[in-house]
């Protein structure tokens, strides 16, 4: 990821795979020192169903993956890279 971290996608949408049949998406509002996740306007996947949570917090240990859009990250990296090259 070009030097990013986990906090500096705070307030991205997240896509986080609890199991197979088991999906989350939400906006990344916090992490602790654990690396739980706390998502907000949290929608859960389970087979064909899908149903609004509000404000949802993740342990790390529930995780099999977490996904984030390409385009996403690409505009994280490039505003890093200005931003670093214009504070040097």
């Amino acid at each position: 990821m070009d030097g990013l971290q986990l906090r500096d996608i705070v307030g991205s949408t997240l896509y986080v795979t609890i199991d197979p049949s088991r999906r989350l998406s939400g906006t990344l509002v916090a992490l602790d020192a654990q690396a739980n996740l706390l998502l907000d306007d949290v929608t859960e996947l389970c087979g064909d169903s899908r149903r609004a949570l509000g404000l949802v917090s993740v342990p790390f240990d529930t995780i099999a993956d977490v996904q984030v859009s390409s385009k996403l990250l690409d505009q994280r990296v490039q505003y890093r890279q200005r931003f670093l090259r214009d504070v040097v």
